[in-house]
């Protein structure tokens, strides 16, 4: 009988934010055999784990002024930080550092106020949660005026004297930046507790201690700087900002891919199949003592490959495109595929012996060898396009009455296989499956 008990989390943000160590859920499988009937065995077999998604990320900007009231400024251009550890194993209830990191217990129902199992906590919890553990990491906000980052990526930040999350800044690093805040709802709700070692870090780390998050600025510092002075009560909703809801721009947003390569390593995101080790080479790291060795140092590092499945020789995108106005811009063949890429398509118009291919719908392709009624090759705004390729969500195919459009000057031979898809859903792109914002409060 084998019993499934398993979990991972990685999520990222904006601008350039990110969470580590990336969370799974571990699994004990085990086989029972029913020998002389009366007598059952229980063999142990290897963990196995699968991805534990984030449900929600919230990034917040809190304007935080100690008793001597520092002005708050903006991040310097360039500014880079990490705050938490991932090779921590232990707490120092008297380190600012560690009191940044912490976990909460999220029971809606108001059931467990006064457990203690459930109060906010620096590591993993005895038990599950009802709707979901939130882990949330604060950044130092006291910066030395001098060094956009430092060999450890810390000495050139401080905490403010007071309190990890307020006061005033000391004279070693007397700028004071805005505040940073990161919080991820992890849906740990959705899987089986069976007891310490259930949720595991990507790295190994069965404790919690050593969740950790980093951040490259790439803010417009008077944009953001602005919005610090003159949104004092904006309360959650970045809309209340009018710095910053003049440069919200969703359709960009919705529109966004990612362009570059990822490795090319099963890390547990489908459920149908977990893995029976973490991804890099991390063994299962429990208690206090040095991180266990790589039992398989010589297995080699995973290859890289492109987010997007590249098209085929001689094809290249043109860009967005308006449907026609009177019919379907290309009408010479057409498909619809739950594995439809830009490269699905352009194969299937090169074997028709089309120039013109389009994506539309995310899972549509149009083949001619011209646009017809009324549409025309010219582009229009690149955000447009917002439908994600059914068989790559790393991928733009088309979107409402809109194309993708690809061409070719010679359609060529090409076989009757279709092209291979690295990837079903988004790689470590994003946050996909979670909702995420920027809040300044």
């Amino acid at each position: 009988m084998a019993r499934e008990d398993v979990e991972r989390r990685q999520p990222m943000g904006a601008p350039e934010h990110g969470v580590g160590s990336g969370r799974l859920r571990k699994t004990r499988v085990s086989n029972e055999h029913d020998r002389d009937q009366s007598l059952l065995e229980e063999v142990p077999r290897p963990c196995i784990f699968s991805l534990v998604h984030a449900s929600l990320f919230n990034i917040y900007y809190l304007v935080r002024n100690g008793p001597k009231n520092q002005p708050i400024k903006a991040f310097p251009k360039g500014l880079r930080m990490v705050a938490g550890d991932p090779n921590r194993k232990t707490y120092n209830a008297s380190s600012f550092a560690d009191q940044a990191v912490s976990y909460v217990c999220l029971d809606y129902s108001g059931a467990h106020n006064n457990d203690r199992n459930y109060a906010e906590r620096p590591n993993f919890f005895p038990q599950n949660c009802p709707n979901g553990m939130r882990a949330q990491i604060f950044f130092p906000a006291c910066w030395d005026g001098v060094n956009l980052d430092s060999p450890d990526h810390k000495s050139h930040m401080a905490y403010p004297i007071q309190n990890y999350n307020s006061g005033d800044c000391p004279d070693s690093h007397p700028v004071h930046l805005v505040s940073l805040f990161y919080e991820m709802i992890v849906s740990v709700d959705q899987y089986s507790y069976w007891g310490p070692g259930t949720w595991v870090f990507a790295n190994g780390d069965t404790t919690g201690y050593g969740h950790h998050g980093d951040f490259r600025d790439g803010w417009d510092t008077a944009l953001l700087q602005t919005a610090i002075d003159t949104c004092t009560n904006a309360n959650g909703n970045v809309m209340d900002c009018p710095a910053l809801a003049a440069h919200f721009d969703q359709a960009s947003a919705d529109a966004c891919v990612l362009e570059t390569e990822y490795v090319d390593e099963n890390i547990g995101a489908d459920p149908s199949q977990p893995i029976i080790k973490l991804p890099g080479c991390n063994p299962i790291w429990d208690g206090t003592g040095s991180k266990p060795a790589c039992p398989n140092a010589d297995a080699g590092t995973p290859s890289l490959v492109p987010a997007q499945t590249p098209l085929p020789s001689r094809w290249s995108e043109v860009g967005c495109i308006a449907e026609g106005t009177s019919g379907r811009a290309l009408t010479g063949a057409s498909l619809t595929s739950k594995t439809m890429t830009r490269a699905v398509c352009a194969h299937f118009c090169a074997s028709k012996g089309f120039k013109l291919a389009g994506v539309e719908f995310g899972d549509e392709c149009y083949c001619d060898n011209q646009v017809r009624n009324g549409a025309s090759q010219n582009t229009i705004t690149w955000n447009l396009c917002t439908s994600h390729c059914a068989a790559n969500a790393n991928e733009i195919c088309g979107g409402p009455a809109r194309l993708t459009l690809l061409s070719t000057a010679n359609p060529g031979t090409v076989s009757s296989a279709s092209p291979s898809v690295h990837s079903t859903t988004a790689k470590p792109s994003s946050t996909a499956n979670a909702a995420s914002s920027a809040v300044l409060v």
